[in-house]
């Protein structure tokens, strides 16, 4: 069974082929689509692989030796989380008649997730867990889960349309997030690429809100190579510019860390995560009313 049948499906390469073994094409119904069936199924399949992914980004900065348990913990969710996108992505979507019962199952797997994300967290700041894992990156990874379960929420209704407003001020800032991470994740002599990172976190915070009553500086770049402050756009162009060179940006990375054409710690799946992400803000806008 074609479970992607009459959807849109995204690879790095614009094409058919996926660069293995680390990427994962992202399957999304049609810009002109705007069955909620359609959309529910691929937002349960793209937000549960993220949340399988979060799982194991975790385990991977718990060192056995300082978080046993919390380690064992995360890599449950991990695999809870696998094992239920596996099944959202064998099925297709799901029948209209069973549209709030498809949306809810995935938010409810999502609740103790999220509470455990704002445990772990407090537990990092506060001293009571010693793991590699940031509290920034407790909290990033909450509040995208959280979002996932507001847009299932939303698509549980029937309601498919995006707020303009909403998905500009939730990916900047995610966006923002994510150019700070990579920052931090560099090996240190990597001068430039710390340095792009560092402006590309500054531009995404200077479109804030998305520069609500007027033009915003928006993000210039050429990918992976320089990130440079910028001609001002009307607003929802200063966004869908930045959002679609960071994707660029991420698209290079990942091959380049890949490859180790980049030194930094970050693991390849990783990367993969981040361009999917930014591929779903560029989309997400796009659709925005």
């Amino acid at each position: 069974m074609d479970t992607s049948a009459g959807m849109k499906v995204y690879t790095r390469s614009g094409n058919d082929k996926v660069e293995k073994p680390f990427e994962k094409p992202v399957i999304l119904p049609q810009e002109s689509d705007e069955d909620p069936a359609k959309h529910a199924w691929a937002d349960a399949r793209f937000a549960t692989d993220i949340m399988a992914e979060h799982g194991l980004f975790f385990a991977l900065l718990m060192p056995p030796e300082a978080a046993p348990e919390e380690r064992s913990q995360a890599l449950r969710f991990s695999e809870s989380f696998a094992s239920l996108y596996q099944r959202i992505d064998s099925a297709g979507p799901p029948e209209r008649t069973d549209l709030k019962g498809f949306t809810r199952e995935v938010i409810e797997a999502m609740k103790p997730f999220i509470e455990w994300k704002a445990t772990q967290g407090d537990a990092q700041r506060s001293g009571n867990l010693r793991s590699l894992v940031w509290p920034l990156f407790f909290e990033h990874t909450r509040h995208e889960a959280e979002r996932h379960s507001r847009r299932l929420e939303q698509l549980g209704t029937g309601e498919t349309a995006f707020e303009k407003k909403e998905v500009m001020l939730f990916w900047n800032n995610i966006m923002e997030e994510h150019a700070r991470f990579v920052a931090h994740l560099l090996d240190p002599d990597e001068f430039e690429l710390i340095d792009e990172a560092t402006r590309a976190s500054n531009a995404f915070r200077n479109l804030g809100e998305g520069g609500v009553g007027g033009a915003v500086s928006a993000l210039v770049a050429e990918p992976g190579t320089v990130v440079k402050a910028l001609t001002e756009f009307p607003e929802t162009s200063a966004v869908l510019s930045a959002a679609e060179l960071i994707l660029d940006f991420k698209t290079k990375a990942a091959r380049d860390i890949e490859a180790a054409r980049i030194k930094s710690i970050i693991d390849p799946r990783l990367a993969d995560h981040v361009r999917r992400e930014a591929l779903k803000f560029v989309d997400e806008l796009k659709r925005a009313v």
